[in-house]
């Protein structure tokens, strides 16, 4: 179990849990390889901080030479040795983009004095609300603006466009507001501002109190499952686009068989034979293309078959060869995240509340087996839960040939 958890590391975990592994509790040694795009994002928030921590002070720090201090981060690498991910862009061409964003915030913002700077990269720490987790943060700007507004401030320099309902923006802002909250209760008139630099746009939102309550309670499911990974030892290895910035591919699972075959030769014995593994891989495709095509016609098939049992109320049909049958069920259920997430998190509350936590879980099954079905509570109570609760049907489609019923005699 991690001393600490974070943004970056959940969202470590959601992307690549194997990854998670190897960076946090493993800690492999890695030769760290310095990308364009990140140094760029880490040059621009250095003179940033620069900026507001003098500004503040009622310094302002020249133009020419916020961008001096711009290109001295550059100088301070061999920019040779700087891993440039796309094929179209060069390093130059990184530094011209940041001196851009910096350009245009400097003419937008100078003389950065705005409102009452609280903190500039400021580094917070917190205990999650009702759990052991501890949880840490880094904020790029804490203010309160001239209508006592405290704006929790980010700067982003990619290229990615996103807006105040993405996910990404409600984990990792709503956790700086939990973390501001947490160290200084008094500051409760928060918003919430994401900085495009490079779209030249703000992002604002402002969180309720039951969206809060609903982040809190997935940042303690989120760190649960990293301590259930961590007792399976479940760490699967998850491509995508994030592996071309990942440190750990030498020894990735799910890099492994690629890399020993475009080794033209291996002085070393080894375990795993490349020719061998590719011939059972296309074996084994070939074999799931078949079952997918058989798998939809059966999906077809079964979907008729439920429609014929409701429309003639008939649960069982017998062919040539053997029968099926079909079992259509109602059964109560919680409303889920993915249904809808403003009832889901007004179910959350209401669930602390009555403090049932250790009965609830994400998809609602062990608070409608624990205590709703059981009628464990007072009436007014469960006619509370009551409001969450909705039919849904269970069906299963059975399909049992004549050859297992032989099969089944010729074993008696």
């Amino acid at each position: 179990m991690l001393t600490s958890y974070s943004h970056s590391s959940l969202d470590t975990f959601r992307i690549c849990p194997r990854k998670f592994r190897y960076a946090y509790i493993d800690k492999v040694p890695v030769v760290r390889v310095v990308t364009a795009d990140t140094y760029l994002g880490t040059a621009v928030h250095r003179v940033l901080k620069n900026l507001y921590t003098l500004g503040a002070d009622g310094v302002l720090l020249a133009q020419d030479e916020a961008m001096s201090a711009y290109r001295a981060e550059w100088d301070k690498l061999d920019t040779r040795q700087v891993s440039v991910t796309s094929d179209y862009y060069t390093v130059d061409d990184y530094i011209r983009i940041g001196e851009e964003i910096l350009g245009r915030h400097y003419e937008r913002y100078q003389p950065f004095n705005q409102g009452t700077l609280l903190g500039a990269e400021l580094y917070l720490d917190f205990v999650l609300p009702n759990t052991p987790f501890r949880f840490r943060s880094y904020i790029d700007r804490l203010w309160k603006r001239d209508d006592d507004t405290v704006e929790i401030c980010d700067y982003k320099t990619g290229q990615a466009l996103m807006t105040a309902d993405d996910p990404r923006f409600l984990a990792q802002m709503g956790l700086y507001q939990l973390a501001v909250q947490a160290k200084y209760p008094g500051l409760d008139d928060i918003e919430l501002a994401q900085y495009l630099l490079r779209k030249d746009m703000v992002i604002r939102r402002r969180l309720r109190p039951d969206e809060l309550d609903e982040l809190a309670e997935s940042l303690r499911q989120a760190v649960v499952n990293t301590i259930e990974a961590a007792r399976l030892g479940d760490f699967p290895a998850q491509e995508g686009t994030h592996c071309v910035y990942c440190n750990y591919q030498d020894r990735c699972p799910a890099k492994v068989h690629r890399r020993l075959l475009e080794e033209e030769e291996s002085e070393e014995d080894r375990d795993l034979a490349p020719e061998e593994a590719r011939e059972l891989a296309d074996r084994f495709l070939a074999k799931l293309i078949q079952s997918r095509r058989v798998g939809a016609e059966l999906d077809s098939l079964k979907e008729q078959l439920v429609q014929l049992a409701k429309r003639c109320d008939v649960s069982r049909f017998d062919g040539d060869t053997g029968k099926v049958t079909v079992s259509i069920r109602k059964k109560e259920k919680f409303v889920t995240k993915s249904e809808d997430a403003r009832a889901f998190a007004e179910l959350t509350a209401l669930c602390r509340r009555m403090r049932l936590d250790e009965y609830f879980t994400l998809d609602g099954r062990g608070l409608m087996s624990n205590v709703y079905t059981k009628k464990s509570l007072p009436p007014e109570q469960l006619e509370e839960l009551g409001k969450f609760v909705s039919e849904a049907e269970q069906i299963r489609v059975v399909g049992k040939p004549e050859q297992d019923t032989e099969e089944e005699r010729d074993e008696d």
